[in-house]
C-alpha cells in the first residue's frame, strides 16, 4: 500500500494498488495539473503514474480528494 500527501490539505492518504496493472504508484492529482491550466472549481484524481511505469489508470476526477481517493480504493467483488 501507498501513502500519498497531498498538498492542498497535507494529508497522508492510503492507495491501494493500481486494479488494472497491480503496480503501486499511483499519485493524487489536479485537473490543472493535468490540462496545465487553472480549472475552478479545482477537481482531484488518483492516477497510476506513468512516470514510474505504471498504467494511466484513474477512477475520474472528483470534487474532494477523499472522494478521490475513496473511489481509486474501492474494489468490486467478482
Amino acid at each position: 500500500m501507498r501513502y500519498c500527501v497531498d498538498s492542498a490539505d497535507n494529508k497522508f492518504y492510503q492507495l491501494q494498488r493500481c486494479p488494472f496493472c497491480g503496480m503501486d504508484v499511483a499519485t493524487i492529482m489536479t485537473q490543472s495539473e493535468r490540462d496545465e491550466r487553472p480549472v475552478e472549481p479545482e477537481r482531484y484524481a488518483v492516477v497510476c503514474s506513468w512516470s514510474e511505469n505504471g498504467c494511466g489508470a484513474t477512477a475520474g476526477f472528483h470534487e474532494s480528494v477523499q472522494k478521490a481517493v475513496s473511489r481509486w480504493n474501492t474494489r468490486v467483488v467478482i
